[in-house]
């Protein structure tokens, strides 16, 4: 029985549709949209972090050009370290606004301190990690991943601070990081 024009049109459809998903898939996949978020405890971190505290709206022009400065600072040699973001949690804020401080995570403690910048210390008895490696298109967003280290903290009886620290690595891969109360 040979086929209508009206459902040659239905097939086509639907065989253009299950290509295009099947595309989709094999995309999501191959950027790790499968992979699992590792998650970890650490005993007794400390960190200095050279940077800019900044406090607006989330996608203000400020916080990305600060964001920039501080690449430079890497690129150039002025600051050896990795790029890294405190997240505040502050009860003060609006909807749409955020705290963050924004610098770098120094790796050597006799780092020349460019003028300008603030030098935050960070020292934590236990800490719960969670690490992303996948490409930042599939990375699962920030509330996610923190219900995921609040989930570790309750399971091993303890309460987290209200703030992240995110190590921004250059292959895109970032570990973020909450602290115990």
């Amino acid at each position: 029985m040979p086929l209508n024009t009206q459902t040659k049109k239905y097939i086509y459809w639907f065989a253009s549709f299950t290509a295009l998903f099947v595309i989709l898939l094999s995309i999501y996949f191959s950027l790790g949209g499968f992979e699992e978020v590792q998650t970890a405890v650490s005993k007794n971190n400390s960190y200095s972090l050279a940077g800019k505290e900044i406090k607006g709206r989330l996608t203000s022009k400020e916080e990305h050009f600060l964001f920039e400065e501080m690449k430079g600072y890497i690129a150039n040699g002025d600051l050896t370290g990795t790029l890294s973001i405190i997240n505040y949690k502050d009860d003060t804020l609006g909807e749409y606004e955020s705290r963050r401080f924004v610098g770098v995570l120094l790796e050597d403690e006799v780092s020349m301190i460019p003028a300008g910048l603030k030098v935050l210390e960070i020292k934590g008895q236990t800490t719960f990690q969670a690490a992303l490696t996948m490409h930042p298109l599939v990375m699962p967003n920030t509330k996610k991943v923190e219900a995921k280290l609040q989930l570790l903290a309750k399971e091993r009886g303890l309460e987290l601070d209200n703030y992240t620290l995110e190590k921004l690595y250059d292959d895109n891969s970032v570990i973020v990081e909450m602290f115990a109360k």
